[in-house]
């Protein structure tokens, strides 16, 4: 077997183990029945929703984004967290998104963050900075 043959076995050897681990999905959120993890409220809307998610299927809902960024089992880094983009135009992985708190934002605890596209938190934020989940993470950290 030459070179190249072994090279394009092992490349596909690593490739379907990177596929066979499941990234866990996003859970259903029941509105007015699910609680937070940490506060214990009853969600009542997806807007500033939150989750954690674990490959084994479980997860830790979370009425305000703000709840999960401050809940040490979330931050464990054993979960897949996610949260609800804002307008409740469905779940994200929080590495893929940024955080704003525009004017006038009204959240279940609080917190008064929402998930957005980078470009749309630069411009609704009023430092003008998006804030990735690290930075949201230190920032609320330092506030509470």
């Amino acid at each position: 077997m030459t070179r190249f043959g072994l090279l394009a076995i092992s490349l596909m050897a690593v490739a379907l183990t990177a596929c066979s681990q499941s990234v866990p999905s996003p859970q259903a959120v029941q509105i007015g029945r699910s609680t937070c993890a940490t506060c214990k409220n009853v969600v009542s809307s997806l807007d500033a929703a939150a989750q954690a998610v674990y490959t084994d299927g479980t997860a830790r809902i979370y009425d305000d984004i703000g709840c999960m960024a401050t809940d040490p089992e979330a931050l464990r880094g054993t979960a897949q967290l996610y949260v609800q983009l804002a307008g409740g135009k469905g779940w994200a992985r929080v590495e893929d998104i940024t955080f704003a708190s525009p004017p006038g934002t009204k959240t279940p605890r609080g917190y008064n963050y929402l998930a957005y596209p980078e470009e749309e938190s630069r411009n609704l934020a009023p430092d003008h900075w998006a804030r990735g989940w690290n930075d949201l993470v230190s920032e609320l950290a330092t506030k509470r």
